[in-house]
């Protein structure tokens, strides 16, 4: 006999699989987002060693020179530049840490999404298992019905013993 609920367990095995994919799509995301985060931190680091040293070599450029007005306005406007820049690459690693937590997230929310899948497929198989023991059990009391059906007739051959 055919299962009843088999359309509904290829339902579930499609959302299982569907699952499955968000999933790991999502985990994929969440890699790239840890990636791009230690890009980003790396990045800053190496920065903040140059911008020392760029700062550094460029005091050491003026010294021991006499400056008019608009130079020492120019070599003010290029620290700030450097200043900026840094503040810049800060911005970018926490945005990264932004979209890290966002694809943490969404990963956790695709774990929970392919284990309660799986657990409602787990529920169909269950009931699939004790179906297919109740079909049994049924199948053999059919078969003992079946039998007792068609026991043999003892017939009387003469006299009182029947079992002669």
């Amino acid at each position: 006999m055919l299962y009843p609920l088999a359309g509904l367990m290829k339902i579930r095995d499609f959302r299982v699989d569907a699952a499955r994919k968000a999933m790991q799509a999502a985990e994929i995301r969440l890699r790239a987002a840890q990636e791009e985060r230690l890009a980003r931190e790396r990045e800053l680091e190496r920065y903040k060693v140059w911008r020392k040293e760029e700062v550094e070599r460029r005091y050491q450029s003026i010294m021991d020179r006499i400056l008019n007005q608009d130079e020492i306005e120019a070599f003010k406007a290029g620290l700030s530049s450097l200043a900026e820049e840094e503040l810049a690459r800060e911005e970018a690693l926490r945005e990264a840490d932004r979209a890290l937590e966002e694809a943490r997230k969404n990963a956790q929310t695709a774990r929970d999404g392919w284990l309660l899948a799986n657990r409602e497929r787990e529920k169909i198989d269950y009931h699939h298992e004790n179906w297919q023991k109740a079909q049994a059990v049924e199948a053999g009391r059919r078969e003992d019905l079946e039998q007792e059906e068609f026991k043999p007739l003892l017939f009387e051959t003469g006299g009182d013993d029947h079992f002669s």
